[in-house]
């Protein structure tokens, strides 16, 4: 934990090294990088961990920027641990980082038998074998849902612990690891002939002791855990052992990553199945999953979907949160054959487990309006406990929506966690009706300004059409200061409303016009929160113009289409000179976002506001940065159309679609005869289909990534 007075300082140095050149003074380099690293670590800890930035983005980007622009310039000053040399982590500024012998890679995920068959089928290429109809034998083990743990043990010891990390370094942890009981101090490995030794394992809590811990936490006034998983990786990185012992952590190790002799020679390859490593360390004290139990070894694919179906069934049942079963490839030497890629093991896999569902009464519906006037309802809910979180709160979309689904207010309806991440109503129980129920009334005025509701021709949604409508003025200034637009630190919705509602925000050129005097003098602020709006307002002055762009809230105007649009432009206002013949030439500009740029740009009020914000001193200009990349005719997407279909795991949708410009093709929205390549994610619909009938060529995300390398 940092004091108060250090993070003042390195708050200080963060801004002297912003502004100070590179030297060519090899010690006083070394300084600068050690600098660098420190304060980038700092920022990272107060961005990743607390949630607390101090400093924007774009200054986090330039101190990131001069460090590697150092170490290019003096490899020999390069240090494992600088900010450079991972992409992200969970690591934590009280650990001391730790590498792990052998890198800990992710697992690719299926949700159903059929997705099991076809991995089965990838197996089999991947090892190829003579015959088609071989069974492989496979191990199938509980998907525990806690923290991973990561143990050395050496001459029989326990000499190190870690968590995860980012795969390749954790937080070395080994204090708190002595305190779990279930792990080890010492292990009998050198009669196997072991002598140093590498195991992955799952830290978690019983579902009944984590309810003890709840409860007593509230009698304490202490906040609640929101699930067993989160109390199990705090307790990880609790500093006091006597805590972690409180908390009754159990650890389960499910496999053998690392083993040498003592004169360091692999002695994995002893065994020839991976359930025989499990056994070992069952016979050398760990706990591990019970063989004929959590743990199966199953004959053929068959086999592993009925014991996942079985364990789906009954997890509820079981002492520990699972969200799935992992299925590995039991052949030591076959799982070899199969390799990695650069995310996850071929030899294994995940199945996952149903979406958890529960049943509640949906109490009333609310209207939110937002930026651009769409009135969204909202379910208000029965609160329901559902995987690990209270919902209250679920929104039906659109009317189309709620009449689909026949939801009634008063209805007693199935809730569902898409993901365990959104809740979603899967439908409305009409058989439990008793006549009390009421059908929705969608509303024709705008809950807010009273305005009459338009719905535009081929769309579900009904749209409030007065731009002064206080919730689109402020939403839309909620949009402008967000971390992904102008990325104003601190100001968020709270602000924009106080200062909307006392007069001080009519547009959004005035948040640039703020009396910070006399903000100074509201209650909750003073003059050092005034002060530090003002730098953060200041701050954005200097951003990139697609920033500004995508600021200003166009309806389908993202921010990598904002930034292919700046890139074609000196200056934002020079958009309004386009016309759609121009627009719709653009790669991934189609009619719909073309006709919103120009139907935008074509009113005189959109030119006033950004000249305004422009003699305000905000940046329309395109920085130098931003300019267009000249694509290669032998780019590796070169004159190609991709559409991505399902969920990414690797990347988001967004940085997807920048991959495909960048390797010079266009993602477009729609499977047709003309379409390259079709990327298929998880759970991938309706276009997976077309395409498949189609014959378009199916990459899944890593076929993608390989294929743009």
């Amino acid at each position: 934990m940092y004091t108060s007075s250090k993070q003042k300082q390195l708050f200080e140095l963060s801004k002297q090294l912003l502004e100070f050149p590179s030297s060519n003074n090899d010690l006083e380099t070394k300084k600068q990088i050690d600098e660098l690293i420190e304060v980038i670590v700092y920022h990272e800890w107060r961005y990743y961990v607390l949630n607390q930035p101090v400093i924007s983005d774009y200054e986090y980007d330039i101190l990131f920027k001069k460090l590697e622009s150092l170490e290019k310039e003096n490899p020999h000053l390069l240090r494992t641990n600088s900010p450079t040399q991972r992409v992200s982590d969970d690591l934590t500024e009280s650990f001391k980082t730790v590498p792990h012998l052998t890198a800990m890679l992710s697992l690719e995920n299926s949700y159903n038998g059929e997705d099991l068959y076809d991995y089965d089928e990838r197996v089999k290429k991947l090892i190829e074998t003579d015959d088609p109809d071989i069974d492989i034998e496979y191990c199938v083990e509980p998907k525990f849902d806690g923290g991973t743990i990561v143990l050395i043990y050496e001459n029989d010891e326990l000499v190190r612990a870690a968590t995860r990390g980012n795969g390749a370094q954790g937080d070395e942890i080994t204090a708190n690891a002595k305190a779990i009981r279930s792990i080890p101090l010492r292990a009998n490995f050198s009669k196997y002939g072991i002598q140093k030794v590498e195991l992955r394992g799952e830290v978690l809590i019983r579902k009944d002791l984590f309810e003890k811990i709840n409860k007593s936490r509230g009698k304490q006034g202490e906040q609640l855990f929101a699930n067993a998983r989160n109390a199990a990786t705090g307790g990880l990185r609790l500093k006091d052992p006597k805590q972690v012992s409180e908390r009754a952590l159990d650890a389960f190790i499910y496999q053998m990553g690392y083993a040498i002799n003592k004169v360091g020679e692999d002695v994995l390859t002893q065994f020839n199945k991976h359930n025989e490593q499990i056994e070992l360390l069952a016979n050398l004290g760990f706990k591990v999953p019970k063989i004929n139990e959590e743990r199966a070894v199953c004959k053929n694919i068959s086999a592993v979907i009925q014991h996942c179906n079985k364990w789906e069934a009954k997890r509820e049942n079981y002492a520990f949160e699972i969200d799935g079963m992992v299925v590995k490839v039991n052949d030591l030497e076959k799982q070899d054959l199969c390799g990695y890629t650069s995310h996850h093991p071929r030899w294994a896999i995940a199945f996952k487990f149903k979406a958890k569902q529960a049943t509640t009464k949906l109490i009333a519906i609310d209207y939110q309006v937002g930026r651009t006037g769409a009135v969204t309802p909202v379910a208000r809910l029965d609160p329901v406990e559902l995987a690990g979180a209270t919902i209250s709160n679920v929104t039906l979309h659109n009317e189309d929506f709620i009449k689909e689904k026949d939801i009634r207010i008063g209805d007693t309806v199935l809730v569902e966690r898409a993901g365990d991440v959104i809740p979603y109503i899967v439908k409305s129980m009409s058989e439990l009706r008793d006549g009390t129920e009421r059908e929705v009334i969608y509303p024709s005025n705008c809950p807010i300004c009273e305005t009459s509701l338009e719905k535009p021709k081929d769309e579900a949604v009904w749209r409030c059409t007065n731009s002064e409508c206080e919730a689109q003025i402020v939403g839309k200034m909620v949009h402008f200061v967000s971390k992904n637009a102008m990325n104003i630190d601190g100001f968020g919705e709270a602000y924009i409303d106080r200062f909307y509602k006392e007069g001080m925000l009519k547009n959004l050129a005035d948040i640039y016009r703020l009396d910070y005097q006399r903000i100074s003098f509201f209650e909750g602020f003073g003059k050092r929160s005034s002060e530090k709006l003002k730098l953060a307002i200041e701050a954005s002055k200097e951003n990139p113009a697609y920033r500004l762009l995508y600021a200003l809230g166009i309806r389908h105007v993202g921010r990598t289409n904002s930034q292919l649009l700046i890139a074609e432009v000196n200056k934002i206002q020079e958009l309004a000179d386009w016309t759609l013949e121009q627009l719709c030439e653009l790669n991934e500009i189609g009619p719909i976002v073309a006709q919103q740029i120009i139907d935008v740009f074509g009113k005189p009020e959109t030119i006033n506001l950004l000249n305004e914000l422009e003699a305000l001193g905000v940046n329309c200009y395109r920085l130098e940065s931003e300019k267009k990349q000249e694509i290669a005719a032998d780019a590796p997407l070169a004159g190609k159309t991709v559409v991505f279909t399902g969920t990414l795991v690797q990347m988001k949708r967004s940085e997807a679609k920048q991959l495909v410009v960048n390797a010079g093709g266009k993602s477009v929205g729609s499977v047709s005869s003309k379409l390259n390549y079709l990327v298929a994610g998880e759970k991938a619909g309706s276009k997976l289909k077309k395409a498949q009938e189609l014959g378009i060529k199916i990459l899944t995300e890593q076929d993608f990534l390989d294929l743009i390398k």
